[in-house]
């Protein structure tokens, strides 16, 4: 399926680019083999500019069997803490109710019964992760969060005070009935917060690996303030988070809440103006950042290569695996492919077939240098890869520019 039409406003697309066909990044074969690959394009509405791909997947097919789990990488987990902490602001308590959209492998309400010890709530289609909740108190439902299902919650559990939608907002053909279902099973005085990685870090810092066919959309303060309005709900704040290359945390309630707008909403938007976000011919611009950055990576490590170097990759991530395929990095450049989900070890790379292996690993076999896929978990990695870099292993981050790190 193709839209055609803004999946916010319903207006008409204008492609940036056409990025051609890749395989789906979440489809990780268990032997070397060759995948059914798929158009993807990338464009922005003529009215209200959100940044889109005009592709569309069944969403069974990305999410009923999802490999990428939260609780895998500490700085996730960080993160959700962070989030927790700053809920006390909002009088979260043993009495509140919470209710997560998405809710992956439950890391966030496993920590949140530890913390609060509150009724808390998740909803996600993916039927492998429904096994993974620590607790027998958070409640599980294995769905799609729509105006439908949230009837269903609301009519069992009541409504809420806190609902979380945290890297999901880009994931779905059409975010109105994420908002319009948030809504529905909120309370009077509740707070509905979203997680999403800021469409301003991604044209600025060239970040095109965040385009694939999960992530139907690309957001920024404006999209969410648009949502916002035609769902009649406000954003009451905004924060950065250091998230997936630099996110936005949006705190939403209903338009005739008590809760005042911050000024930081207003200053954020401002700014947003002023870095020409919402500018066509900015827009179109991403076109050549990510053509020359296709060309010059590759040149990268194929020139590393031909004088000899071993070269493996780290993350099996979803944008590691776009990158791959944009930029045609295959088993002629790299050897291995480290990761530390156990769901993914012993499979192989989607579209560019590299066996992946447990990071333990890496010490064992011939590696010079390690291209970091998961670019965003650098701190990370680094920490945990000391050993490798005390041997004289090196890291090549991709983004803004290719470069090379070993501290």
């Amino acid at each position: 399926m193709k839209l055609i039409k803004c999946r916010i406003c319903k207006k008409n697309l204008k492609k940036i680019l056409n990025l051609g066909k890749i395989t789906l990044v979440g489809e990780f074969p268990i032997k070397k083999k060759k995948l059914k690959r798929y158009n993807i394009s990338l464009n922005y509405c003529k009215i209200c500019k959100h940044v889109q791909i005009a592709e569309l997947i069944n969403p069974n097919k990305l999410f009923k069997n999802y490999l990428w789990e939260t609780g895998v990488s500490s700085t996730n987990i960080k993160l959700i803490e962070d989030i927790i902490k700053k809920l006390k602001k909002y009088d979260i308590g043993k009495k509140s109710k919470v209710l997560e959209i998405a809710c992956n492998d439950g890391s966030f309400l496993n920590i949140l019964q530890k913390k609060v010890g509150c009724f808390s709530a998740g909803i996600d289609p993916a039927q492998n992760l429904s096994k993974k909740n620590k607790s027998k108190k958070i409640i599980r439902l294995v769905d799609y969060f729509n105006k439908k299902s949230s009837n269903k919650i609301k009519k069992k559990y009541g409504k809420f005070d806190f609902l979380f939608a945290r890297n999901v907002l880009a994931h779905v053909k059409d975010p109105n009935v994420i908002f319009a279902g948030a809504k529905n099973v909120m309370s009077t005085k509740g707070v509905f917060i979203i997680e999403a990685p800021s469409l301003l870090n991604i044209l600025k810092f060239n970040q095109y690996d965040n385009i694939f066919h999960e992530h139907i959309g690309f957001h920024s303060l404006k999209s969410v303030l648009d949502l916002s309005k035609s769902n009649k709900l406000k954003v009451i704040d905004i924060e950065k988070i250091e998230s997936q290359g630099g996110s936005l945390r949006y705190f939403i309630t209903h338009l005739e809440s008590d809760f005042k707008i911050s000024k930081k909403v207003d200053q954020f938007l401002k700014y947003e103006i002023k870095n020409k976000l919402f500018n066509e011919k900015n827009l179109l611009s991403f076109r050549n950042k990510i053509n020359n950055h296709r060309k010059i990576l590759f040149k990268f490590l194929k020139n590393l290569k031909d004088t000899g170097k071993k070269i493996s990759v780290y993350g099996a991530s979803g944008k590691g695996q776009a990158l791959m395929q944009f930029c045609k990095i295959d088993s002629h450049i790299v050897d291995f492919c480290f990761d530390r989900s156990k769901l993914k070890q012993k499979k192989f790379t989607p579209g560019t077939n590299i066996k992946i292996i447990d990071p333990s690993l890496i010490n064992q076999l011939p590696v010079n240098y390690l291209l970091l896929l998961s670019w965003n978990l650098k701190k990370e990695i680094l920490k945990q890869q000391k050993k490798f870099v005390s041997k004289g292993g090196k890291f090549i981050v991709p983004f803004h520019r290719p470069r090379i790190e070993i501290k």
